[in-house]
């Protein structure tokens, strides 16, 4: 991560910039275009299933963090109802396994693009057991959530019933989903802006934001007597409430993703200043990690209650998933020993990631080859662990925060029955606002670098046009 110095933009500034600028403009048109695709495919049940308006429990933790993973195509059961949410489980595992603990891997990850282009097909290779294993957990768990047999496939109620070219034809179409989600993700990250499955999931979430608003609204007004005189009077405060804690929560979120501890930069030689306004200075954002934390622990999450979906009747699946009659297990977000596991996955993966992004000892490395150093600290080994330091306070703030906020609906769910997929705060909140602030600043980095590389080559073109013309003046001179 470079120095960086204080420099201000106007808004308008920037949206000139961006809309001015023909490669941003194709970069935002491809995504789109994607994005829009993507959502299409998800909303297309697949062929053979007959589905109703609400076929799974909104207070299905499980469910709905499935649901949330596959960027809103589990709802519909369409051809993306297993989604990104295996590739995301098979990251995880290559990057704890490339961390020093093989070090074959380990050298691919130093290796460059090489490296990193074996690790992707790995992850891919990894990605395909956990599809199969996740997609037919989600058929089990659509025929087991079924009341009085509303729910069929191939015109069958129950999974016992579907024969093997039934259940491998549609764990056909889902591993085929899942893949071509990869591929749209990959597409997007390449050719457009921002991070592509971050975004594919980003689509599900905000296209579920006013049905949420609208099923919270009829859900706090189912909870009042309507017959009482003040009934209009106190739905319009409880769902005044509702949406302003809603704000509070999402400003708090906005707040700790865009705060950011400056380390003071200084450069030797000429680059060396005096004036402390102007200093350069080391960005580590209270988030450094970013949305990936809580999408890592919300796809290992959902590892328990895919095992259960193979599991018989009995004290395993019990204490997993519970008894299906109401009664939670003890890995599901709908009880306090499964919250605690959740709260604990996303700060341990912040800390996890963060050091991933913001590498302490690389950093240690590239000032002093660069001749930068922090004020008041020696070069390489204690700058790597100044820096490191200060990562470790950000992270016990925004960590902790980050899970808070993912585990808030699951409490006031239990205070205030409502839905949990309903109520306030959320992994979705969290991954809205965190992937919308990364997207407008990939959208800020891709305008700055094309301007730039316009800049340069017609510097270049205008430098060769003025080396003909002397060439050109040297021959007539002759």
């Amino acid at each position: 991560m470079p120095a960086t110095t204080k420099t201000y933009k106007s808004a308008k500034t920037i949206l000139k910039e961006i809309f001015t600028n023909k490669t941003v403009i194709s970069a935002l048109a491809i995504t789109l275009f994607l994005v829009l695709a993507f959502r299409i495919g998800s909303t297309l049940t697949i062929p053979g299933i007959k589905l109703p308006a609400n076929a799974f429990n909104p207070n299905d933790s499980f469910a709905g963090m499935l649901d949330l993973l596959a960027g809103g195509g589990l709802s519909r059961m369409s051809v993306f109802a297993v989604g990104v949410g295996p590739y995301i489980t098979a990251q995880i595992i290559v990057q704890l396994l490339s961390s020093d603990l093989i070090p074959p891997m380990s050298r691919m990850v130093k290796g460059g693009e090489r490296g990193r282009r074996k690790l992707e097909i790995i992850t891919r290779i990894i990605t395909l057991p956990f599809c199969i294993a996740q997609g037919y957990a989600v058929i089990a768990l659509l025929l087991n959530s079924q009341s009085g047999g509303s729910i069929t496939i191939y015109g069958q109620s129950s999974i016992s019933d579907l024969t093997a070219g039934q259940i491998m034809t549609l764990l056909l179409i889902m591993v085929a989903g899942t893949y071509i989600s990869i591929f749209l993700g990959d597409i997007i990250t390449k050719r457009g802006v921002g991070n592509g499955v971050t975004l594919l999931i980003l689509a599900g979430i905000v296209s579920s934001i006013i049905p949420n608003f609208r099923e919270a609204f009829r859900t706090i007004a189912s909870k009042m007597d309507s017959d009482s005189s003040n009934y209009t009077i106190n739905l319009v405060m409880a769902t005044g409430l509702y949406v302003l804690f809603f704000v509070l929560i999402l400003i708090a979120t906005v707040f700790i993703n865009g705060s950011t501890r400056k380390i003071p930069i200084q450069q030797t030689g000429q680059g060396l200043t005096t004036d402390i306004n102007n200093l350069p200075f080391l960005p580590i954002k209270l988030n450094a990690a970013g949305v990936i934390p809580v999408i890592f622990a919300s796809s290992v999450m959902t590892i328990p209650g895919t095992i259960a979906q193979f599991l018989p009747q009995g004290e395993t699946k019990w204490f997993i998933a519970g008894d299906g009659t109401g009664t939670n297990g003890y890995l599901t977000l709908n009880t306090a020993s499964g919250l605690v596991l959740y709260f604990i996955f996303i700060v341990l993966f912040s800390f996890f990631y963060s050091y991933i992004q913001i590498n302490p000892q690389q950093l240690s490395e590239n000032f002093e080859k660069s001749g930068k150093f922090i004020p008041g600290i020696k070069t390489g080994e204690d700058t790597e662990r100044h820096i490191a330091k200060v990562l470790s306070r950000v992270n016990w703030i925004g960590g902790p925060f980050l899970a808070l906020i993912a585990i808030l609906p699951y409490i006031v769910a239990e205070i205030t029955s409502i839905p949990s997929g309903l109520a306030l705060g959320g992994t979705g909140l969290i991954i809205i606002v965190t992937a919308t602030m990364e997207l407008w600043n990939s959208i800020k980095s891709a305008s700055t670098t094309s301007g730039y590389n316009v800049t340069r080559s017609r510097i270049e073109s205008k430098h060769i046009d003025e080396m003909a013309d002397v060439e050109t003046k040297v021959e007539q001179l002759w």
